[in-house]
């Protein structure tokens, strides 16, 4: 990784300006993976004569992403490289590309091979240009009375593009070889335009301390995807020009929101505070008649510090209580520009004349619309406490906090006896609330040329599903046809935590067949070596009524923690970051560990039940997984708690009278550092990552479930800052 930042500012009381110029370049941990980065910055503000000021920042950068193509979907490249027989060589000269392919018959598997994927099939390229830039102008009529205007855009030009080539790797398996060429241009530009509108009383009256707002402000997107494909006979023809089975498509679409802001604030000789403010926000991407939305809110607080009573105190040198009450909404532009309207697909189905069946292409509706859409609402309560103790040497801040979120909207499932291929309709049918304490505790101090300081925060959270639609009693999700085995991994139910993970308990393992015929029925081919499931709801049989949670993705609290020191012109700062409590249901054990086909396996497997190897908790290794010994429980579910080491920072700065007369003044600071990231993580997680987070952005019911996620790597710098 290389990043270049070289910046230049100046002016006087009536003007100043800042500009600056980057260069970043990183390579990614797989093959044909890194991002590059140019960009350049420029902010100014100028005084015209006493009552206005006028300003702007602009910035423009240029980005190019060599990306994996395969990143998102099952199949990445990285579960290939654990599926892969680990015999199989990744070269083959013999081939038209250089890779070996995969022989279904000779090797039993069907992975891809991973690097030939990213090299060859599924290396794709985005390039993007972005320019955003404000510019305001103030009005200042009075000494209590000011009036600004700010407008900004923020424009992005991307172009995807990829070339998969003819390729023939001698393999067996779907997408061994390609007699056609596949070029893939995807186009899309998006122009946001914001403006603002602000007028601000602000005046003291006496002990009375007031600030009014007033706010009008609109912002606007639109959206042009040009997407196209097509085919080339060669590999060294690399345009859609003259390609063959093309199919092009455009596509627009826009979004927009206005808001209507008024807030006011109180205080009483700096002691008592009092603040209120209420929005309306109207949003076009919901259905008419569900657009606009009112959301207040109100804070109070006392600053006991102040009082005349505490001025006799050395010790408290800030003391502080406050409460806040609003409502806020859900920006539902994440859902789409039009998520409540019914999709129609043209030429996706066939109309049969004269009972045939192709007789001519048809539009079909395959999703179910909802005019009923509209804001989620989330209603949050806080108290909180500010505490400094012998000039804010320590420092304490703790608030409690209640959040209950009304409206929520969820991918519901349809029953299939309705026909759309698009099994989930979004709704706002739950309500959830978020319970939590946080505290942050501070320490500062110095001792002659050593200083030093602390920072440590740690925030607990209780999560619970309140209410689905009626009708709905649960929504499962999670479901992979490779790593869960076409089973469901969470389940959203009113009385847990949203989308907790749900499936089977073990409770050991068949030692004989006596065993198995006195547990309850399993399956047919269930035999000594095989997990024993547990009976929850003492029936006779094990079925999908005896699945049950099994924990939540959401820690019990998570921290961090910032060190820093310094000494002299040496300085040093540390940061660790860490969860607890939570789970995470390591679904790429079901390849390692889970020997239901002829993939490569992890080593744990080597200590499988047999008759000799009892004393295991690997169950028996049997062609097809008869008993689904692979299906979701609480077999692949671990603790996913840690600690991380996520940044250190060693630097020395030159001291300033050596540096003066080193440069003759020319250089005014320069300090040398090197850094790390991420170099140490302590936990019991058996994956690669402990933040696993969520791979099917299309999903919000997937958190936790690791599905081969890459790794963060670990990264070292070293750098220099210089100002001339």
């Amino acid at each position: 990784m290389t990043q270049t930042n070289i910046g230049i500012s100046g002016g006087n009381e009536v003007s100043r300006f800042y500009a600056s110029a980057g260069y970043f370049d990183q390579t990614g941990t797989t093959p044909t993976v890194g991002y590059k980065r140019y960009n350049f910055r420029l902010n100014s503000d100028h005084k015209i004569g006493k009552a206005f000021t006028f300003g702007e920042n602009l910035y423009a950068a240029y980005g190019d992403q060599a990306y994996d193509n395969n990143e998102t979907q099952t199949r990445s490249n990285l579960v290939n490289v654990i599926k892969l027989m680990p015999y199989m060589p990744v070269y083959d000269p013999t081939t038209s590309d250089g890779f070996r392919g995969v022989n279904s018959v000779l090797d039993g598997g069907d992975p891809t091979n991973p690097v030939e994927d990213a090299t060859v099939k599924n290396p794709g390229n985005r390039t993007t240009t972005k320019i955003f830039g404000t510019a305001y102008l103030e009005v200042r009529f009075t000494n209590w009375l000011r009036f600004r205007s700010t407008y900004g855009i923020d424009y992005a030009n991307g172009l995807d593009y990829r070339f998969s080539p003819i390729f023939n790797d001698s393999g067996s398996v779907a997408g061994s070889s390609a007699i056609l060429a596949t070029i893939t241009n995807n186009r899309t530009v998006s122009t946001v335009q914001l403006a603002t509108q602000q007028l601000t009383f602000d005046k003291t009256f006496g002990d009375h301390h007031v600030t009014a707002t007033a706010v009008f402000e609109y912002q606007g997107q639109k959206i042009r995807n040009e997407n196209g494909n097509g085919n080339q006979s060669s590999n060294d023809l690399k345009t859609l020009n003259n390609a063959s089975n093309t199919f092009v498509q455009t596509l627009k679409a826009e979004n927009s929101i206005i808001s209507y802001i008024g807030r006011i604030t109180y205080d009483f000789k700096g002691k008592y505070l009092l603040s209120g403010a209420i929005r309306q926000d109207g949003l076009s991407v919901w259905a008419s008649g569900k657009k606009w939305q009112t959301f207040p809110s109100g804070s109070v607080g006392w600053r006991i510090d102040q009082e005349d009573f505490m001025k006799s105190q050395t010790k408290i040198s800030e003391l502080k209580v406050r409460a806040g009450y609003g409502l806020t909404g859900l920006n539902g532009t994440n859902l789409g520009n039009y998520p409540w309207l019914v999709s129609v697909n043209a030429n996706s189905a066939y109309y049969p004349f004269g009972n045939v069946l192709t007789g001519g292409p048809a539009s079909s509706i395959q999703a179910l619309g909802n005019t009923d859409l509209e804001w989620e609402k989330t209603k949050q309560l806080n108290i909180g406490l500010d505490l400094g103790l012998l000039q804010n040497a320590f420092t304490l801040s703790a608030e409690y906090y209640q959040r209950k979120t009304d409206n929520l909207i969820l991918a519901v499932p349809l029953p299939p006896s309705l026909g759309y291929l698009s099994t989930t309709v979004n709704q706002n049918i739950a309500s959830m609330t978020n319970d939590g304490f946080e505290i942050q505790l501070g320490y500062n101090d110095r001792v002659g040329a050593f200083q030093w300081n602390a920072l440590g925060n740690v925030s607990f959270i209780k999560n619970n599903v309140v209410s689905l639609a009626p009708g709905v009693p649960n929504i499962e999700s999670g479901s992979d046809v490779d790593l869960t085995e076409g089973y469901n991994v969470t389940n959203t139910a009113p009385g847990h935590a949203v989308q907790s993970f749900y499936g089977w308990v073990v409770e050991g393992i068949f030692q004989d067949s006596a065993a198995v015929k006195k547990h309850a029925t399993q399956t047919a081919g269930t035999g000594p070596g095989d997990l024993m499931f547990k009976d929850l709801n003492g029936d006779g049989k094990i079925d999908n009524n005896d699945r049950t949670f099994l924990g939540s993705f959401i820690p019990k609290f998570s921290y961090s923690l910032n060190l820093g020191a310094n000494y002299k012109n040496f300085g040093l700062t540390v940061f660790f970051q860490g969860v607890q409590g939570n789970k995470i249901y390591n679904a790429l054990r079901t390849t390692t560990e889970g020997m239901v086909r002829f993939f490569n396996a992890g080593t744990k497997v080597l200590d499988a039940w047999t008759p000799t190897n009892t004393n295991t908790d690997i169950p028996r290794a049997e062609s097809s997984d008869p008993n689904q010994n692979a299906r979701p429980s609480n077999r692949f579910l671990e603790d996913g708690s840690y600690l991380r080491l996520k940044n250190v920072v060693l630097s020395y700065t030159l001291p300033e009278k050596a540096l003066q007369s080193i440069t003759k003044g020319v250089v005014s600071n320069f300090r040398i550092y090197v850094s790390a990231q991420n170099i140490l993580t302590f936990t019991k997680y058996t994956g690669y990552d402990p933040e696993v987070g969520n791979r099917v952005p299309s999903s919000t019911l997937n958190n936790g479930i690791d599905y081969a996620v890459y790794p963060q790597p670990k990264s070292y710098q070293v750098g220099i800052n210089v100002n001339f």
